[in-house]
């Protein structure tokens, strides 16, 4: 009977159990950074077949903390959506289309449309492109005070700075952001980036939930459906 179970014996269970999924964790992790290495911006059909294992592999179920998620990050591979020319600005997961992005959906309405959740054509082009560097830094609040920055490294001292105020929500480790600032920085000059932010309501806002993050590696999905892998620098 379970009365006579040592409790010795069920806390080395435990441990055993505990150390056994730890070790295929580091496995996955140390397999999907081998093919990723530095960072790709496509991969074989074979790889992504790898890829798509290992990350549900990697999938955890409590949500991400704050201090998990801050720091510097660099990017190493973007999961790919298919263009749709009736959705040019992306398609939102939760079917919401706000601004400009809903003159398409109403244009369109009732069309031959994919329907499917999609990047903008702004991220689909700088992902795209192997000599591009993107950098994303995270430091959070509980209040929206935090920041999320990306930086994309195009040659040296030529880059363009994407900036969002941010707030984190603990119960499900989502990160809510909106975009208030961007500008290019050339030789050290700074160049206004031409879209208003404050003009253009929820169109600049978004969220990042993080599926899995560890010391190394951060795996985060968009609010349009994109899976980002990112490497701790």
């Amino acid at each position: 009977s379970n009365a006579l179970i040592s409790p010795r014996r069920v806390v080395s269970k435990s441990l055993y159990q505990y150390a056994t999924a730890k070790g295929v964790t580091e496995q996955a992790e140390r397999s999907l950074l081998s093919i990723l290495g530095d960072g790709r911006v496509s991969l074989s059909s074979e790889e992504e077949s790898q890829l798509t294992v290992l990350l549900e592999a990697l999938r955890q179920d409590e949500p991400a903390t704050m201090s998990a998620l801050e720091g510097e990050w660099s990017l190493l591979y973007t999961t790919k959506s298919t263009f749709d020319v009736k959705n040019p600005l992306g398609r939102r997961i939760d079917g919401t289309a706000p601004g400009v992005e809903a003159v398409f959906d109403t244009v369109f309405a009732g069309g031959d449309t994919l329907n499917l959740p999609s990047s903008s054509p702004i991220q689909r082009a700088l992902t795209s492109i192997e000599s591009i560097r993107i950098e994303q830094n995270i430091h959070l609040s509980s209040s929206e005070s935090g920041r999320v920055d990306q930086l994309v490294r195009f040659v040296d001292n030529v880059s363009l700075r994407l900036s969002a105020s941010a707030l984190f929500n603990p119960d499900s480790g989502r990160i809510d952001f909106t975009f208030d600032l961007a500008y290019f920085d050339l030789l050290g000059f700074r160049i206004p980036y031409p879209v208003p932010f404050r003009l253009l309501g929820d169109e600049a806002k978004g969220w990042l939930d993080t599926v899995y993050v560890s010391d190394c590696l951060r795996i985060s999905s968009g609010n349009k459906g994109t899976t980002f892998i990112l490497k701790r620098r």
